[in-house]
């Protein structure tokens, strides 16, 4: 009987370890059949394994940033250029001494070669090869290729540049159609929506961050300098990211990644607005060249109010309005005081010189204007400064008035007159003096010193490289 209770017990235990065995639930949540299965694979590891998540695909997880960045990856590009550079040849020589002093005691002789460098980025803006990028990224360069996604990469040539605005235009070597970034709105942008940065940070190609913006129309100092008007970020832009695009939510083109302020992880970047790029990309596809309207209008900083900051504008005034104008036939007089232009005010003459540049020749410019206890808006009409006009300006503004001369070879442009009190006066500028270059452009004739005069006109200087006998000296003037 013993022995009998002994065996129905041992085969009630061997019972529950079966079902056991068959019931016990696996680490990951589910009963598993496959148990003994695994089991040999989950002693070749050490006997355990880690629980895992259940697989629930990537459509749960695809943000609608994962979705703009699928959608526009492929038009952000890696700018390269190839650096005209001379290379100096080592001695020719086969002896000993030679190859010891031949470099001293020959003369050295170089060739020409090319360095590639990556610069930064850029972004494609419509399928038949356009980029726009900045002009720091393309400015040291002589000849430029292009990288893409999927690993091509195509010869660029030089659209045009403008150095005020530091924007730049490429065009890509392709026969077929190319993925682009549509071009999007800035001025709707609101402070602390989703913002995506894509660039080639220290080479390294198409890495996506993201931010917010985190202010609009912002000024800052940047050296000497102070630039106007940009969208704050704190999406991380690195070296190698200028020129790459800024995108909203939706994957359109909202600014030009182009700067960053103080420390490299300090969170603050700025973007050109695309508002702005827009124009002066359109420009330069068509002309060249950026044209600039003309208002005439000449401001002036008013001096600081007491107790303002050292180098603040006290307000800015107009020091003069040019006869027969846009400025004159808008009812805009000297002494009126400017606080807005289109609905941002102006702090300084810099400033409101920088906004007007804005205004495209056709378009109207919307002035806030003071004139003592009255408050006036003008509407100004910006217009296209011909060839004759450039010559009035130049008299009107630097006092100077020029013509041409042959010389063996070719021609010259000499100063016929210069005003009495005017700027070239102060300077020191005399008749008889030649005009050398504008702006650090050659010139022979004085068609094209009214061409670069034209073009000077954006950066806000003239530049004259003027020589006098074996002397040369290159004089700054105000020139908007």
């Amino acid at each position: 009987m013993r022995a009998f209770r002994a065996v129905l017990v041992t085969l009630a235990a061997a019972a529950l370890v079966l079902a056991a065995l068959s019931l016990a639930p696996r680490l990951d949540g589910s009963f598993a059949s496959s148990a003994a299965a695994r089991a040999p694979a989950a002693a070749a590891r050490g006997g355990f394994t880690l629980p895992r998540a259940s697989e629930g695909g990537q459509a749960s997880r695809r943000t609608p940033v994962v979705v703009a960045v699928e959608k526009v990856r492929g038009a952000v590009v890696n700018v390269s250029a190839e650096e005209l550079v001379r290379i100096r040849v080592p001695s020719r020589g086969s002896t000993a001494r030679d190859l010891l002093f031949g470099d001293l005691f020959e003369r050295p002789r170089y060739r020409r070669g090319y360095q590639v460098t990556s610069l930064g980025s850029g972004v494609i803006v419509s399928p038949d090869g356009y980029v726009l990028t900045n002009n720091h990224v393309v400015e040291r360069g002589a000849r430029f290729r292009v990288g893409l996604l999927d690993g091509r990469e195509l010869i660029a040539k030089v659209v045009g540049t403008d150095p005020s605005s530091d924007l730049a235009v490429l065009k890509l070597d392709a026969k077929e159609r190319l993925p682009y970034v549509p071009v999007g709105r800035s001025d709707d942008l609101m402070i602390g929506e989703t913002v995506i940065a894509i660039g080639n940070p220290f080479g390294l190609a198409h890495t996506v961050t993201t931010g917010v913006v985190s202010a609009v129309h912002r000024n800052f100092k940047a050296g000497d300098r102070t630039l106007f008007d940009f969208i704050q970020t704190d999406a991380s832009i690195n070296p190698g990211n200028s020129g790459g695009p800024l995108l909203d939510i939706e994957g359109r083109l909202v600014g030009v990644n182009t700067a960053i302020l103080g420390d490299r992880n300090a969170g603050i970047g700025f973007a050109i607005p695309i508002d702005r790029a827009r124009r002066i990309a359109e420009d330069l596809i068509a002309h060249g060249e950026v044209r600039e309207g003309y208002l005439g209008l000449v401001v002036a900083d008013l001096p600081p109010r007491d107790g303002a900051a050292e180098g603040r504008s006290g307000g800015v005034v107009v020091a003069a309005v040019d006869a027969g104008s846009p400025g004159e036939r808008a009812g805009i007089r000297k002494g009126d005081l400017v606080e807005a232009v289109e609905g941002l005010p102006v702090e300084s003459a810099e400033e409101f010189r920088f906004r007007i540049r804005d205004v495209a020749i056709g378009a109207t410019a919307r002035l806030e204007l003071a004139r003592g206890k009255q408050r006036i808006s003008a509407a100004v009409s910006a217009v296209e400064l011909g060839p004759q006009h450039v010559a009035e300006l130049v008299a009107r503004r630097v006092g100077i008035q020029l013509g041409d001369e042959r010389v063996q070879g070719g021609s010259v442009v000499v100063l016929r007159a210069v005003s009495r009190g005017s700027p070239a006066d102060q300077a020191g500028l005399l008749p008889g003096d030649l005009v050398r270059e504008v702006n650090s452009r050659e010139i022979g004739t004085v068609d094209e010193f009214r061409r670069a005069a034209a073009r000077a006109r954006r950066s806000g200087q003239l530049v004259l490289l003027v020589q006098r006998g074996y002397a040369a000296e290159r004089i700054a003037f105000d020139f908007d």
